[in-house]
Order: structure tokens, then sequence, then C-alpha cells
């Protein structure tokens, strides 16, 4: 293999690598906890349980008893589909198995109460979603040169927050809180790009480094492909570590109101980092492998501002309303990508993610309808899309726009409940024309959910 061959490959696979996780991140489903699940994500005003220390810390002093315990087991069913509204070709997720599709998402909480002051611990899978389009479809066929590759498109992005939390009532009618997470984030990635997306980001000055005048001399290129995969339930290839948290307030100024808000803090991560198999493929479909070092030194999970409201219209019925911003922007408006090959060089890419802050409205409801059964049902709707049509790449899934959910919760005996659910998860379709350094054929991206939850809590 030529040392341009090698360049021009590790190129592609630095480009391409950011995307994939970006949008497998940002299709997360909204809610921790059986009851903000139930009640579309919201809650923030609301007794949510131990699971509250994600969402608002400061109503772990609303659990019921001076201990309570919450587990919950949510399994994401993503329908996600691919056109390529020149040809009519699609390319729908799969399913490969050790959670790469359906997702098995578990969170675990633990809460105690003590006076004025509450404290809770546990472990969320904040995040753990991803796409899998297989090995034969037009996501794996360059444009340049038609070049059927076989190689694999796929992406996946996973975080396990473990929060320490702990809760404050200086006065009757208020709570405050605060979370500390230790945040452990991995991502497995892989995806083809073509050769005319690589020039288009030299061309507009976002590749930099000693690589880059190489690859403008590379002849006969069509295309490039890297693979980043780890075949695990919990850990991908590439990983991070670091903090996030967040702070809550709740202001009950009567026994049947109150009023929430709270801020959650961008993420610390260090550089996500890792080892693959990188992939030059030509005119004739002749593939070489080289090893490397990729980095994504700026992925952040992006803060936010909430503010919730709560309302018991009687002792049986009660509803909710949260509104939440979250600054993507600043996260992923941008995205930087760094590779440094084991033969030297190396290469600095911008990528433009196109990612715009975005404001989510959930509304829900609690009926206890019998002594023993509660119903939970809710929605959300983000007014915005999240990505500019001009930046979506075919890697990208999609964030859903809307969900609806509903929760069945059974009080068997005093201490104990089980909770069975359902979430559904859609959005309009997102379009990219074409003929940019994201797409180069016209992409036409829908993406839709189905997502069974059990859950269990035990208080005493």
């Amino acid at each position: 293999m030529t040392p341009f061959l090698r360049q021009l490959f590790t190129v592609g696979a630095l480009l391409a690598s950011v995307a994939t996780a970006q949008g497998a991140e940002l299709a997360r489903v909204e809610g921790f906890g059986p009851v903000s699940r139930g009640l579309g994500g919201g809650g923030l005003a609301h007794p949510t349980g131990a699971a509250a220390m994600l969402l608002n810390p400061a109503e772990l002093l609303s659990i019921q008893g001076e201990h309570e315990f919450q587990f919950q087991f949510t399994e994401i069913q993503a329908r996600v589909e691919v056109i390529n509204t020149a040809t009519g070709e699609r390319a729908r997720n799969l399913g490969y198995g050790a959670n790469r599709g359906p997702y098995d998402l578990p969170e675990v909480a633990f809460a105690i109460r003590r006076g004025n002051f509450a404290f809770g611990t546990g472990l969320f899978a904040a995040g753990g979603f991803g796409v899998e389009f297989g090995r034969d479809t037009f996501l794996s066929r360059t444009t340049i040169n038609n070049v059927v590759t076989g190689l694999p498109a796929s992406s996946r992005i996973g975080a396990l927050r473990i929060p320490l939390a702990i809760a404050w009532r200086p006065h009757p009618q208020w709570r405050v809180g605060a979370s500390l997470d230790y945040v452990n984030s991995s991502v497995n990635l892989a995806s083809l790009l073509d050769a005319q997306q690589v020039g288009g980001l030299i061309a507009s000055g976002r590749a930099t480094g000693s690589l880059v005048p190489v690859l403008a001399g590379i002849p006969n290129l069509s295309g490039a492909h890297f693979d980043f995969i780890r075949n695990n339930y919990l850990a991908s290839a590439l990983t991070s570590q670091g903090i996030g948290g967040r702070l809550g307030v709740t202001w009950q100024p009567t026994p049947a109101t109150a009023v929430a808000l709270g801020y959650e803090f961008k993420t610390a991560l260090a550089n996500y980092s890792g080892r693959g198999a990188l992939t030059a493929i030509d005119a004739d479909n002749n593939q070489i492998v080289l090893p490397g070092t990729g980095k994504l030194p700026r992925l952040q999970f992006p803060d936010a501002w909430l503010i919730g409201l709560s309302q018991r219209l009687s002792s049986h019925f009660a509803v909710v309303a949260d509104l939440r911003h979250m600054f993507w922007s600043k996260a992923f408006g941008n995205t930087v990508v760094a590779f440094r090959s084991d033969d030297g060089g190396d290469l600095r890419v911008s990528l433009p993610t196109g990612f715009r802050d975005i404001t989510t409205l959930s509304l829900g409801a609690e009926w206890q309808f019998l002594p023993a059964w509660t119903l939970r049902a809710g929605g959300s709707h983000t007014f915005q899309q999240l990505q500019d049509s001009g930046a979506l790449s075919a890697a990208f899934s999609t964030t859903t726009r809307n969900h609806l959910t509903s929760t069945l919760v059974w009080r068997l005996a005093t201490a104990h409940e089980l909770g069975l659910g359902m979430s559904y998860g859609f959005t309009p379709a997102v379009y990219n024309p074409g003929g940019n350094v994201n797409s180069v054929p016209p992409i036409e991206v829908r993406n839709r959910q189905f997502n069974p939850v059990l859950s269990y809590g035990y208080r005493f």
C-alpha cells in the first residue's frame, strides 16, 4: 500500500466518525425512572422517586418512606430508514446482538431520606442507541466509481452515569438539591466516506495537518472506510470518562402546587480515543487495511435549562408540564476530529454537523383509578428540528421530535410495585439535497421507536 492511500483512508475515517457518534446519542428516549418515563419525560416538580437524582435531585425529599429502591429496564426498538431519493434505494436499521440492536438500557436508583435531608445514588444508562445498516446497502457503495465495498455502516454511543445526589429542605415550602455524576461513555463507529466528501472538506479549509497536501494528489480514490467496532453489551471501541451534574430547586406554595427550576451542566469528558481498522478503496475495489488511533477531542453532552410545574387536582389525579432547552449548538455546531496513523502523519478536521439548540415541552398526567392501580400517560414535542437539512448525514439517526408514553403500575403491597409501559417516538422526515460534504446523494431519513419498559419499586 502506498503512503498516499494510507493517508487518504485515514482522513475518511476521521470525517465520518463524529457524525455517526452524535446521531446515535441524539435519538435517546426522554425521562429517567418509571414515574418520569410514564409522564412523557416530565416531572421536574413532581415526586419521581429515587430516579429524581437525574432530573431534579431536590425531589429526593419526596420519596415515600425513608428508603426507596427503583429498577427500570427499557429496550429501544428503533426503526431508522435512510432513503436515496435519487434512486429509491433504502437502508434500514438492523440488529446484530451484543446490544447492537435492539438496545437494552438498565436503570438502578437508591435513595435515603432523613429529616430535612435526602441522599441518593444509582446507575443509569443515559445513552445507548445506535444504527446498524449492514454491508449491502447504498451506504456501503461509493458514488465515485460506483464501488460496492461490502463494508459495514453502523454506529453506537453509550453513556453510563453514576450520580451522587443530596437534597435539603431549608423551609417547608422549599427543596433544593444537587448531584455530581461520574460519566463513562463509549462509541462504536463504522462508516464509508466518499472521496468527493473528503475533497470538499479540504477545499473549504476544514481539514488541516500534514496529511492534507498528500490527499489532494491521490489518483483513483473512490472512498475511505473506518471500523472502530467492539461487539460488546456495554463497551465500545472509542472510550472516554469524566463528570457531569445538575442543580434543582422546588417551590411548593400550596400542598397541591409545585414549581421547579433545574440546570443540567455540560459534561467534562476526556477525549474519546481508541484503535480500529481503516480501509482505503480504489476504483477496482482493492482494499488495504491500516491500523490507527482516532480521537474525538470535543464530544460532550450539552447543558440545559428546565422549568416544571406539578398540580394535584385531587387526591387521585395530578398533571405535570415541563419545558427543557438544550444547547446542542454549543456542543455540536462544529465537531473536531483528530487522527494519527501508526505510520505517522496527522490530520485535524472540523465537521459542519449543524446541530441547533432545541426546546422540548413535556405534558403528563397521573391517575390512581384504584387503590392498587395507577396509570401514567404523557407526551413530548420538540419545537425545532435538531439538524440543519444541509448538514444531515446518512450515518445520523435523526432525533425523535415527538414521544407518546404510558405506564400501568400495580402496587402489590405497601412496599412493592410493578410497572409495565410503552413509549412511541416519531419524527417528520429529514432531508439533505446532496452534493455536499455530509452527503453526496440526496437523502431522506426517517426514524420511529417502539420501546417497552419494565420497572420495579421497593419502599421501606
